[in-house]
């Protein structure tokens, strides 16, 4: 649950936007506009339009009130309202249009802008996501790209508005007289100013409050996901305690908050009900005098016109801090969009078959300056079975990544069939090496579409081919819609074992000549296993495979064991070799066995 606080004036307390390179970043933005270019063209048109008109109608309004009112002319007076009224209306529909084509505008550009990101991430190295939090890319993808489309459909457009209509109420008022113009300028300034120092105040309160209703909102849901554990520790009051020493510190802080940010509007309206004030006594005390340069509809223009001035310049004021945001927001969109994506090499082979003979030289691998793996030599025949057991963090994994090219090596060679994998274009290595990780990944699509997602051109056919031989055609028919079954949150429907069978089957269909399984039986339960490991075994048939396991009783008929330690292999052999010479794998061994 999230508790959102009554907040003051808009943007006041918005956290200020870090902006590196406004001008390239409007390029930027100006490059996916262009096709649109004709568009906006007219949008600005449009918009000096529809304020031109309403200059030129609340001047007509001023006239019509000292010719046709003090002076009754009915007929006259219905045919000015008449007119006016077509302009407006026409105005309106003009504006409706203006704000039709902007809408499409953003829409269309924030699709382009989406499309380029989410393409890119296709492209990027792992290593990017390694050191990115997906929460951030996340962000970028939606809510940064919202922030632009946001911009592009009511920022840019009402900060063009807003300066047109300052440029040209202004002007207008001081045609009609410079006098009254000062007096408003003067309410302005004051307006202005007092805004500022206050807006200076309110950001900090408001920062504070954010901060305390995030350490609010934490225990509320820490309290909410840990209910089971309060009530069986019996913490129920200390909770209450806890949460209402909280609830008061937010308390506390909104009300500053709001208390400085409250004062901002009653403040405006005195100054604005002074100004007003003070213009009309001026212009009566001009007309009493017997001046001709101030009547009776000069002041009700003026007046109108005082409304369309202080209204835009407030509204410029906040726009350019979303308009800041915006930026920032762009900036951030275009970094992901300029990250290095994955190249092949110039020369790189487009292998469609492999013998499946790997070979691991002298390789070293680091992630940043942390070295991973160090002298890592290995050779695996073709269809033989090769295992990497170690504890955590050893580096098998690691690895395996290296084998599919996930990562740059600091040193060394990972040979396929004697090429270098780096010297072999990246989509055609991933078709001949098929992976199933220890915690399977489905997407949010029927059970048929993320098998066939090993072979996307795979038939209905071959994919419950696929289903057999992975043991997961039996469950598959079970359920409601069978293979058209759809899965969600990554098929929370259905068991852990099942999901990592539906694995295996996506496995299957590739058909690929190497394969690694890591870990894969790690984290299913016993009743399962059974059938998981009849799938794998089946699946490894005639293919060169390399198999990660912690469970060493799963390993024991593998051509070749190697035993990883802090990134270095200690020992290689079979199983019956490596209990022989009583070492890590021996003590490794022993250790599960005792457990059992």
């Amino acid at each position: 649950m999230q508790l959102m606080p009554r907040r003051g004036p808009r943007n006041l307390h918005q956290p200020k936007a870090e902006l590196h390179n406004v001008r390239a970043t409007l390029r930027r933005i100006g490059g996916y506009l262009a096709p649109d270019k004709g568009r906006l063209a007219l949008v600005f048109g449009l918009t000096v339009f529809t304020t031109a008109a309403t200059i030129i109608g609340n001047r007509v309004n001023g006239i019509a009130v000292d010719r046709y009112i003090t002076e009754p002319h009915l007929r006259t007076l219905l045919l000015v309202c008449a007119g006016l009224a077509g302009l407006y209306l026409v105005a309106g529909g003009l504006t409706y249009f203006q704000t039709s084509l902007m809408i499409k505008t953003a829409q269309r550009t924030a699709t382009a802008i989406r499309a380029d990101v989410f393409a890119n991430l296709q492209r990027l190295p792992m290593r990017f996501f390694d050191t990115h939090d997906n929460g951030d890319v996340m962000s970028r993808l939606t809510n940064d790209v919202d922030n632009i489309n946001t911009a592009l459909m009511q920022t840019f457009v009402q900060l063009f508005t807003g300066v047109i209509s300052v440029v040209g109420m202004g002007a207008a008022m001081l045609w009609l007289s410079p006098l009254l113009t000062l007096i408003a300028l003067l309410a302005t300034v004051l307006t202005y100013t007092f805004t500022r120092v206050v807006a200076r105040v309110t950001q900090k309160a408001f920062t504070i409050q954010q901060a305390a209703l995030g350490a609010l909102n934490t225990q509320i849901e820490e309290n909410v996901s840990g209910k089971a554990v309060v009530q069986l520790f019996d913490h129920q009051q200390a909770a209450l305690a806890d949460f209402a020493a909280t609830n008061a510190t937010y308390t506390r802080a909104a009300f500053r908050a709001q208390a400085f940010s409250s004062a901002m509007g009653p403040f405006n309206n005195m100054t604005n009900n002074l100004a007003y004030l003070l213009i009309t006594a001026a212009g009566a005390v001009s007309i009493l005098s017997g001046s001709h340069t101030i009547t009776v509809g000069v002041i009700f223009t003026f007046l109108i016109y005082l409304r369309n001035f202080t209204g835009p310049i407030n509204n410029v004021l906040d726009l350019i801090n979303t308009l800041q945001l915006s930026l920032a927001s762009a900036e951030r969109v275009f970094a992901l969009i300029d990250e290095a994506p994955e190249t092949d090499a110039p020369d790189a082979l487009a292998l469609t078959t492999t013998h499946g003979a790997v070979a691991f030289e002298q390789v070293d691998f680091a992630y940043d300056t942390r070295p991973i793996l160090q002298d890592i030599n290995l050779t695996a025949a073709p269809g033989t079975v090769v295992a990497l057991v170690g504890p955590t963090g050893a580096g098998k994994t690691t690895i395996m990544n290296l084998l599919t090219n996930l990562y740059p090596l600091q040193r060394g060679r990972v040979l396929l069939d004697g090429t270098d994998v780096t010297h072999i274009q990246r989509a055609a290595l991933r078709r001949l090496i098929t992976v199933v990780q220890q915690e399977p990944y489905l997407f949010s699509q029927t059970i048929r579409e993320n098998i066939r997602l090993g072979r996307p051109d795979a038939s209905d056919a071959a994919v419950e081919t696929a289903a057999r031989q992975a043991n997961a055609h039996q469950f598959i028919t079970q359920l409601p819609q069978g293979y058209d079954t759809l899965l969600t949150e990554n098929a929370s429907g259905i068991s852990q074992g099942q999901r990592q069978l539906l694995n295996i089957a996506r496995a299957f269909i590739t058909g690929a000549p190497v394969l690694v399984l890591d870990e894969a039986t790690a984290s299913i339960d016993s009743n399962t296993e059974a059938d998981v490991q009849r799938a794998m075994t089946a699946l490894m048939r005639g293919k060169t495979s390399f198999v990660i396991a912690h469970r060493l009783s799963t390993i024991q008929h593998a051509d070749q064991i190697l035993v990883i330690q802090a990134g270095r292999i200690v020992e290689r052999g079979t199983h019956a070799q490596l209990l022989a010479q009583n070492g890590a794998y021996a003590a490794l061994y022993n250790s599960q066995f005792d457990d059992e």
